[in-house]
């Protein structure tokens, strides 16, 4: 079962990101790094076609499309015109293995991430969000992960260019809660008073789950450990019952947003970012709870790891071609 999934990055929370090349860090958004679909039936070594669910935005993003992935095994496909799905080649990254109805199914080459754009040193930058989405497959709380890790499986065939990882812990995770009384304006909390620092939870984004204002979020202005005050840029609707209290979330703080994707993020333990590495499989970057030059804790349901990517260019050489990279991340969970 798949519980960490890799999304796109925005400017704002909450959103779709339409435009991949501007996952430049930010707040974690609603659109997956790659749609997802599940097989419909089992896959032998040898099968050459196979059914698939629809996705859950519709298969429009899927027409045409050549290449997807499921497990660890990268399949050309047939152009992709309906459910059902002809092999053209099976094992494309060289590794072939069997798969079970259920499986996910991931397409992999409708996001542009990377464009021409590079600076000075001929470097551009992008960030993805890897969520722990266990909630969504068990409503009853989730499943926490730990002893994560991540390395680049297979790295640019262009020899010309070369993609580096780094990794950066929000400033908080995921909080549920609930009010002690609220407003237009702010959330009081008693049982938050004296646990975190003042403006703990700036910028970041809550959203109510219970009550009239249910499903409406808000960019959190400043917070006083003193009163548990948490304090909006903006009101909520005057039409809101304030006189119930409500349950709300906090989710995981925004990570660092650069101006462009040609400027790099402030990278060093300082900030809670590694620097960039070429980590491959005997030398991964490690999110673990302890033994680590990086002290990341583990990610329970909701919570957040930031993964940046630097992708250099030779100068003079060509942009695109099989500059496909393959990304893996290794985790254990409970029970």
């Amino acid at each position: 079962m798949e519980f960490i999934r890799p999304y796109l990055t925005s400017l704002e929370p909450d959103i779709s990101q339409t435009i991949c090349s501007q996952s430049i860090g930010g707040y974690c958004s609603n659109s997956l790094l790659y749609p997802e679909a599940s097989l419909l039936s089992t896959v032998g070594l040898y099968s050459d076609s196979f059914n698939i669910s629809t996705p859950p935005g519709g298969l429009s993003e899927w027409m045409g499309k050549e290449y997807i992935n499921i497990g660890n095994e990268v399949i050309k496909v047939s152009p992709i015109s309906h459910n059902s799905i002809s092999v053209a080649q099976r094992g494309y990254n060289g590794i072939s293995n069997m798969h079970i109805n259920g499986d996910i199914v991931r397409l992999i080459e409708s996001k542009d991430i990377f464009n021409n754009s590079f600076n000075s040193d001929y470097k551009q930058y992008r960030c993805i969000a890897f969520k722990n989405d266990s909630s969504l497959i068990d409503p009853s709380g989730g499943t926490p992960s730990y002893d994560i890790s991540f390395f680049i499986k297979q790295n640019s065939r262009n020899e010309n260019s070369v993609i580096k990882i780094a990794l950066e812990q929000p400033s908080h995770q995921y909080l549920l809660s609930s009010s002690t009384r609220w407003s237009e304006m702010q959330i009081i909390d008693s049982s938050l008073i004296g646990v975190y620092a003042d403006n703990y939870f700036k910028d970041s984004y809550l959203k109510v789950v219970s009550g009239s204002a249910s499903g409406q979020g808000r960019l959190i202005s400043s917070f006083d450990s003193l009163t548990g005050a948490i304090t909006f840029y903006s009101s909520f609707s005057s039409s809101y019952d304030f006189s119930q209290n409500v349950d709300y979330e906090i989710l995981p703080s925004p990570a660092q947003r650069i101006s462009t994707g040609t400027v790099s993020p402030v990278v060093g333990e300082s900030v809670d970012v590694t620097n960039f590495f070429n980590a491959d499989e005997s030398s991964p970057l490690r999110f673990v709870s302890e033994g680590s030059v990086y002290n990341f804790s583990d990610l329970s349901p909701n919570d957040i790891i930031y993964m940046w990517m630097e992708r250099t260019l030779v100068k003079g050489r060509e942009n695109f071609d099989v500059n496909n990279i393959i990304i893996n991340v290794q985790y254990r969970v409970s029970g």
